[in-house]
């Protein structure tokens, strides 16, 4: 999800790439936020035949940018080996000894102030004003450069952003970029589903890929977050995850030719959801409800996870709150001070709310789709682990005292499944075939 290493290398890739009921409509609110996807071009094909790979090429990865630290007033770069500082053009600014530091921070006049900082992290010269953005740091030997003592692969763009604010950018491959985010999306995992973490690779590598300046406003390609995906950089890698990451180099989920939205999310129960069935949003053919379950056995391949099955409880003052909160926008000013019930009123193909609702004194009110986490959320805060779920209410003298949810799955249940791809390499599936279920059409290729 990072830079392009070579301006030809980011032209190839854009080439590929009173009770009245009340019905809310809400837009796709995904855990990773993504963009609306275009609907797709040709009607399901028959899943294509799997991609022999041909060897990666010796240029570079693409590069990606990550934005670490977003319109913030100040902050510090620091390296152990030392550092260059220069133009975004390559011009020299600076260069520090192993043990110095960088401390940035905003000018008036919309320039940048750098000031060299000691080995106790004390100034150590006068600072520097005006200088342009971005200022580019770098490792003296090549190594890893410390933002807020965290190391990152790469280099280290400070930049402009708002009024008097700064944002730090990590620019590096998208190869570099996967080791710290693989980790962080799978959790700690051993040899045993080493094909479900290449599937992940993989996965993973398509989707920065497609979203390739989606921020560009911004100044970056991606968070480092579950607005895209989860970056931990040099602290999360691990060498059997690096080793994953390696031997897909290169390779991306295509669908006519581009790469495709590869959506995943941890736990689907039993059964991916389509697109459509949780977002407001049209049909896309690689991305369908699969049902997940192990032929053999007729059991989940998911069933180890914790999120399988769970349940989820409110007291009736609980549920006033949250539903208070959460239905604002559609409150009006109103004020709920009484639950009088909640119900299903339809499922989705995969099993999922489609729409629900629920009585209150102040009014009824509809909601669904994926947006129902949001309404529905757990005391504890978050949203709601899925879609997938029974509700029912409990009773004392007829008022409602309490309100229980008991359901499967976490996450939106869109494309793989993780814990899926995860039972399925522990009964002997390569990557190729856990990414032809989740991702049916969609065609295995070697981008660089």
């Amino acid at each position: 999800m990072r830079r392009w290493a070579e301006a030809t290398i980011v032209l190839a890739l854009a080439a590929m790439a009173g009770c009245r009921t009340q019905e809310i409509r809400y837009g796709p609110v995904p855990i990773h936020n993504p963009p609306r996807p275009a609907p797709a071009p040709e009607p399901p094909p028959v899943p294509a035949p799997r991609d022999e790979p041909a060897p990666p090429p010796a240029s570079r990865a693409p590069a990606l940018k990550v934005g670490l630290i977003v319109d913030t007033p100040a902050g510090t770069v620091t390296s152990p080996s030392g550092m260059t500082v220069e133009t975004e053009g390559g011009g020299n600014i600076d260069e520090l000894a192993a043990g110095q530091g960088l401390a940035f921070s905003a000018d008036a006049d919309g320039g940048i102030a750098m000031t060299v900082l000691g080995a106790n992290g004390d100034p150590a010269g006068r600072t520097r004003h005006g200088l342009e953005s971005p200022v580019v740091v770098r490792a003296a030997d090549g190594g890893v450069v410390e933002v807020r003592g965290a190391p990152y692969r790469g280099a280290i763009l400070v930049q402009n952003s708002g009024r008097r604010g700064l944002t730090f950018v990590n620019r590096l491959d998208i190869e570099s970029y996967l080791l710290g985010v693989v980790p962080k999306e799978l959790g700690d995992v051993g040899e045993g589903v080493f094909e479900a973490i290449k599937a992940q690779a993989v996965a993973a590598r398509t989707y920065a890929v497609k979203n390739m300046g989606r921020r560009t406003s911004l100044g970056f390609d991606v968070y480092p977050g579950t607005q895209d995906q989860v970056y931990g950089g040099v602290n999360a890698e691990r060498e059997l995850v690096s080793r994953a990451v390696r031997e897909t180099a290169g390779e991306v989920l295509t669908y006519g030719g581009e790469p495709i939205n590869a959506y995943y999310h941890s736990t689907c129960a039993g059964r991916t959801a389509a697109i459509d069935e949780v977002w407001n949003v049209s049909p896309v053919p690689y991305l369908v409800s699969v049902v997940d379950v192990d032929p053999r056995t007729g059991e989940a391949w998911d069933r180890a996870s914790g999120k399988f099955q769970w349940t989820e409880r409110w007291s009736g003052t609980q549920l006033v709150s949250i539903l208070n909160r959460t239905l604002a926008d559609s409150l009006r000013g109103r004020r709920i001070r009484d639950v009088y019930d909640m119900d299903v009123l339809s499922r989705t193909q995969s099993g999922r709310v489609r729409a629900m609702r629920i009585d209150t004194d102040a009014g009824s009110f509809i909601v669904g789709r994926d947006r129902v986490r949001w309404i529905l959320a757990p005391a504890r805060g978050g949203i709601l682990n899925s879609a997938k779920f029974d509700v029912r209410v409990e009773r004392s003298g007829g008022q409602v005292v309490s309100a229980v949810a008991e359901g499967g799955g976490w996450g939106h249940g869109i494309g793989m499944c993780q814990f899926g791809a995860m039972g399925r390499a522990r009964a002997g599936q390569d990557y190729r075939t856990i990414l032809d279920a989740y991702y049916p059409g969609a065609r295995l290729s070697r981008m660089y």
